[in-house]
C-alpha cells in the first residue's frame, strides 16, 4: 500500500451572480427549473437553481487559476459528483489538495456552509524541460 502526498492546499471563493442562471442558459440548457420560480417551487425549491454544470465550471476554473497556473491545457479529465443544489447569489467556495498527477476538490456553498460538489482533475504529464 503507498500513500499520496497531497500538498498545497488552496481555497478560492468565488461569489455566484444572481442571474448566473440565466445567463449559462445561452449553452442551450432551457429547462425551466433555473429560471421559473413556480417550476423550482413544484420540485422542492425555495427558488431556482444554478445549472449542475455551471457549478462544475466553477470548481474547475478555480483548479485552473490556483494550481495550473491559468493553463487550462495542463487538465486532462474531470471528474465531479454532484451533492447538492446552488443558488444563484451565493459564494462558492473551492477547496483544492494537490499531488503531481492530480489535484482533488470540494466546493462548497460558503452562506450555507454545505459541500456541493466534490471529484478530482486529473493533469497531464508535464516533461521536464531539461
Amino acid at each position: 500500500m503507498s500513500c499520496v502526498r497531497y500538498s498545497y492546499f488552496r481555497v478560492l471563493h468565488v461569489p455566484c451572480h444572481l442571474t448566473q442562471a440565466l445567463l449559462y442558459r445561452l449553452s442551450g440548457d432551457y429547462n425551466p427549473l433555473h429560471s421559473d420560480p413556480m417550476i423550482a417551487n413544484l420540485a422542492g425549491f425555495s427558488r431556482p437553481i444554478l445549472h449542475g454544470l455551471c457549478t462544475l465550471g466553477f470548481a474547475v476554473r478555480a483548479v485552473i487559476k490556483c494550481c495550473c497556473g491559468g493553463q487550462p491545457s495542463l487538465v486532462k479529465s474531470v471528474l465531479g459528483r454532484f451533492l447538492m443544489h446552488v443558488y444563484p447569489g451565493e459564494t462558492l467556495m473551492t477547496e483544492m489538495w494537490q499531488s503531481e498527477t492530480r489535484i482533488i476538490y470540494q466546493t462548497k456553498v460558503k452562506e450555507r456552509e454545505k459541500v456541493v460538489l466534490s471529484g478530482a482533475v486529473l493533469l497531464n504529464h508535464v516533461s521536464s524541460a531539461l
